[in-house]
């Protein structure tokens, strides 16, 4: 990838997935500039956690349909949803095994993900809930759930984009 305004090069490997230990920043991968990103920031459209930018889902998901990432970390403040840097499926799994959210791309990518950590509860009885949605797009979107048992649903989310 290059960086439009300082034409730096950030090479990221032959593969086209990302490495879970390579985090990409979230105004790079949707191709946000600098100037835009600050402006966003400010009025409150973009939000800091853990030092990563995440970005309110509503402002970004045009370009999230035109880049080749799967994945997204993800959050949820104030009842809005947010998207941060692509990450690989693993860490995809590892945030929603430890009850942090994800955004999909696809629907089959969040269902096979639900799918692939509910397995891990299949002791307690683990299964998939969903799809849901809690209100009306482009601020809502649908998502799984993963319940350990029949009791007790696990606070991840991962949302996915409908096409």
């Amino acid at each position: 990838m290059i960086d439009e305004k300082t034409k730096e090069e950030y090479n990221i490997g032959d593969s086209d997935t990302v490495s879970a230990q390579y985090v990409i920043d979230i105004s790079i991968v949707l191709g946000l500039g600098e100037v835009l990103t600050a402006i966003l920031l400010a009025i409150g459209k973009i939000i800091v956690l853990f030092g990563e930018k995440y970005v309110e889902a509503s402002e970004v998901i045009e370009n999230v349909k035109n880049r080749n990432y799967d994945y997204y970390k993800a959050a949820i403040k104030n009842s809005i949803l947010y998207i941060g840097p692509a990450i690989d499926y693993s860490e995809a799994y590892m945030r929603v095994y430890n009850w942090l959210d994800v955004f999909c791309k696809y629907e089959i990518k969040a269902k096979n993900l639900a799918d692939s950590v509910a397995k891990n509860y299949l002791t307690f009885g683990g299964y998939v809930y969903g799809p849901e949605i809690h209100g009306s797009m482009p601020n809502y979107f649908y998502h799984y759930h993963i319940y350990m048992n029949k009791d007790t649903k696990i606070p991840a989310h991962i949302f996915y984009l409908l096409y």
